[in-house]
């Protein structure tokens, strides 16, 4: 009975910070900027499949037609799903950790910070709402990219249809984006501490560039940023880097990153002099 209240107690305490972030989400330009974003690469996916279709086509076009023999090898679902992957792999860390930048820096840059702790509410809540939304933002974006893929591949007639490689896609596409939401937390907590999008901004930038370099070398297993890439193929397609897998430890490494990014977004959040 206990153990029911105070679950039903924490519910109701986070419930109204969840709600009031989603409603910011909403209102914004920068949730419509991230669909669009999204459905931009998805589309661009699409249209290297339809280049596969007609080889003569795509010698014609020359670089974009290699291009799109480099990514997509041939015009059939598994392609079509291994593109849009290594594309949203991509784009993810990008697009995802500017949303948990924003999420976290927007209220240091509106100056609404100050009001917001003002609130009678725990920070650690606050942080935790964030998080909450900032994920289910991602999500919602991994599942747009899966129904424009659908949509984009029944409309250009693939072959190779079949309910085990969809669900497989779906699970590829979720997994990869649940990694990358994970490697965000020290762009949050980078937002935070700066009080403000641009440190973080480039933070993003540094890790993408420093793990194509370290995949190249051969050891991006070991770097949590490129874990997502390599999970989805990503690396070895876009650097042509050593092939390798993305085992138990290192996904387990991604994991314990992102926890420990999230330990240290709350401690930072709670004991923080915001004056």
């Amino acid at each position: 009975m206990n153990k029911m209240l105070k679950r039903d107690t924490l519910i109701g305490e986070i419930m109204p910070p969840v709600w009031a972030e989603f409603q910011k989400v909403r209102r914004s330009k920068m949730s419509w900027l991230t669909a669009v974003a999204f459905s931009v690469v998805t589309l661009i996916a699409g249209l290297f499949m339809y280049i596969l279709k007609d080889p003569e086509r795509a010698r014609q076009l020359g670089l974009v037609g290699d291009k799109a023999q480099v990514f997509g090898g041939t015009a059939d679902w598994a392609s079509f799903i291994n593109l849009a992957l290594i594309m949203m792999a991509v784009g993810g860390l990008i697009i995802f950790g500017l949303i948990f930048v924003w999420i976290f820096g927007r209220e240091f840059a509106d100056k609404t910070v100050y009001d917001m702790l003002s609130l009678p509410t725990s920070r650690l809540t606050i942080v935790v709402a964030k998080i909450v939304t900032a994920t289910c933002w991602s999500a919602v974006l991994v599942l747009l990219v899966f129904v424009l893929m659908l949509a984009i591949g029944a409309l250009l007639g693939l072959p190779g249809w079949s309910a085990t490689t969809i669900l497989n896609g779906l699970r590829l596409l979720l997994v990869t984006g649940l990694l990358i939401t994970l490697t965000c937390s020290f762009f949050a907590l980078v937002a935070s501490v700066a009080r403000g999008y641009l440190a973080a901004v480039g933070c993003i930038f540094a890790a993408l560039v420093l793990g194509q370099i370290i995949a190249q070398l051969g050891y991006g297993e070991y770097f949590p940023w490129t874990v997502p890439l390599l999970y989805s193929g990503a690396a070895e397609a876009l650097t042509g880097a050593p092939p390798t897998q993305s085992g138990a430890i290192s996904l387990l490494l991604v994991a314990l990153t992102g926890s420990l990014g999230w330990v240290l977004l709350g401690t930072w959040w709670r004991n923080a002099d915001q004056s």
